[in-house]
């Protein structure tokens, strides 16, 4: 399962993710991400739906562990921001299985 994020423990921009479906299949419904945080910590899942697209938030941050479904985006990436001493984050994502 792709990483957006694994245990950070400062403030972090995850790198990019591109969903990519190959051959016939079909787009999927929806995009699983689930967010892990332990301590404090804000996590914003951002996409674009091109290289040359600015970022935008999906939704707000995060401040606890969530499992979320959003509309698929073609790239994505978690950034986290205010991570307290002793704190981590770690964000999944899956768009198939």
């Amino acid at each position: 399962m792709p990483l957006l994020l694994k245990s950070v423990t400062q403030d972090t921009t995850g790198p990019e993710m591109s969903m990519r479906v190959l051959g016939n299949r079909e787009v999927p419904g929806k995009i699983a991400l689930q967010i892990a945080v332990e301590g404090q910590a804000k996590v914003l899942i951002q996409g674009r739906l091109a290289k040359e697209a600015p970022w935008v938030d999906i939704g707000p941050p995060h401040q606890a562990s969530a499992l979320l479904h959003i509309d698929p985006v073609p790239l994505l990436r978690a950034v986290t921001a205010g991570m307290g001493a002793n704190s981590s984050a770690s964000v999944w994502v899956v768009w198939g299985w």
